[in-house]
């Protein structure tokens, strides 16, 4: 519980004021702080344990070892996946993630016994969860040879004596023109870093290097990730920008000492998990076994630019050479940002016609937005998820579940309803619905209040 907010405490006990409150522990006979921990105790039973906000955000990953090598701030944590696996008495079988982030549903799968489908565009994505699965896949033994390794070639690296990676630098200029990201002294040892992974033949401890150096760039630079990637306020700025290099030095200890601290909490990889497409919304055309259960949590309808969040990472990966790259990942991606929006990317599809919810919200959108691609983002976010599951649909066993992790937003004070929305698309589809639990609340930019949800479905 101390990892819930208060307003989270306050909707769990069902008071929000404090004098309420006083007076239903008194009508009980207890104390306040016995009466706050039977309407917590209560909570947790009627909800199965799905309750903490820690878990259906990154919060608790940040510590979980293995997770923490990068901090992917838009995923959830693996004791979430795990908690609705058991709720939901799902058996072995195929998972399927349309959105698989950093793998978090992948590994949780497979510690309780279930092979994994997965789709995700990002690159960088892929490349973490490929190397994680390669590290998972070997004995508890392995790891720490894996883990002297790397602290070789951290000796190698910080001496810093190669030369600068031009091919780096001009990708740089090419992508990002005169934006200037990093302090000079940080962009010189990453340019170095860059020098030194080519100089290394290829290995899976070259690899978790590689994820260390990505998860300090950010850090190491003007620009902070908090919701959207954003430059660091004046006020943020005073505290100076840490070196590269020490970032870089203390994160490889931090990866060497989960590689051979003996941790026994992190289960061995022993079931498959496959790419099938990158692109969820190409399932139609892929060819698989039948699917069990989808675990997924697609990004929500906010305004944020997944791709742009990853651009520096992309940069460093090599995957970003021209200004055009950009925008070529962001056609590819579910459309959920403003920036995503591009008119020649709206599928044929009377998405209005398959809910009269979104019919409705998209009269008030056109009505008051202040960006012309505001309903635009809406219509192609909700026709691209019609494009998805009605794809995914065929590719069902029987009697199959889909659990979505989902949350809905404000724009220029219209309400969103993502998910019940969301729900009346599937049911146009052929699915059928379940049952809908709130997850937790959260503050939209304008200080309205948001759920995130779970939507249970069938086929």
């Amino acid at each position: 519980m101390n990892k819930l907010s208060s307003q989270e405490i306050r909707s769990i006990i069902g008071y929000s004021d404090y004098s309420d409150l006083c007076i239903a522990a008194e009508r009980d006979k207890r104390n306040v702080s016995q009466f706050i921990k039977f309407l917590l105790d209560r909570a947790i039973k009627d909800s199965n344990g799905i309750i903490a906000a820690s878990d259906v955000t990154f919060k608790n990953s940040k510590v979980i070892p293995f997770n923490r090598w990068y901090p992917y701030i838009e995923g959830y944590s693996p004791d979430f996946v795990k908690s609705l696996i058991k709720k939901y008495s799902i058996k072995p079988g195929i998972i399927y993630d349309p959105f698989a982030g950093t793998g978090t549903t992948l590994f949780a799968a497979d510690a309780m016994g279930n092979s994994t489908y997965y789709s995700e565009i990002n690159p960088l994505l892929q490349f973490l969860i490929k190397a994680k699965l390669e590290v998972l896949k070997l004995a508890h033994n392995e790891w720490r040879i894996i883990g002297n390794d790397l602290m070789l070639l951290k000796t190698k690296l910080l001496k810093f004596n190669h030369k600068e990676n031009t091919i780096l630098d001009r990708n740089y200029k090419n992508v990002f023109k005169n934006s200037i990201y990093f302090p000079d002294y940080n962009y010189k040892e990453i340019l170095q870093a860059k020098s030194f992974l080519e100089s290394e033949d290829d290995s899976l401890s070259k690899n978790i290097l590689t994820i260390a150096i990505l998860s300090c760039l950010i850090p190491s630079s003007y620009l902070k990730k908090q919701g959207d990637l954003r430059f660091k306020t004046k006020k943020e700025l005073e505290k100076k920008i840490p070196r590269f290099s020490e970032l870089l030095c203390a994160k490889i200890d931090d990866i060497y000492n989960d590689l051979t601290n003996g941790n026994t909490t992190v289960s061995q990889v022993r079931h498959n998990h496959t790419l099938i497409h990158a692109n969820a919304k190409c399932i139609n055309e892929v060819s698989c076994d039948k699917i069990s259960y989808v675990i997924t949590s697609p990004p929500y309808l906010n305004g944020t630019n997944y791709i742009r969040n990853t651009k520096l990472e992309l940069w460093f990966l090599g995957h970003l050479r021209t200004e055009s790259d950009l925008r070529s990942f962001r056609d590819q991606i579910l459309t959920s940002g403003i920036n995503d929006v591009k008119v020649s990317n709206l599928l044929q599809i009377d998405i209005e016609s398959k809910s009269l919810l979104l019919s409705q919200t998209m009269v008030s959108l056109k009505e008051t937005a202040y960006d012309v691609r505001i309903p635009q983002m809406a219509e192609c976010y909700f026709a691209e998820m019609f494009q998805i599951f009605s794809g995914l649909l065929p590719k069902l066993a029987s009697g199959a579940r889909l659990l979505i992790d989902i949350g809905d937003s404000v724009f220029n004070g219209v309400h969103i309803q993502t998910d019940d929305i969301l729900i009346e698309i599937l049911q146009n589809i052929g699915y059928k619905f379940v049952e809908k639990t709130k997850l937790r609340e959260r503050r939209s930019r304008g200080g309205q209040t948001v759920t995130q949800v779970l939507i249970v479905m069938a086929n």
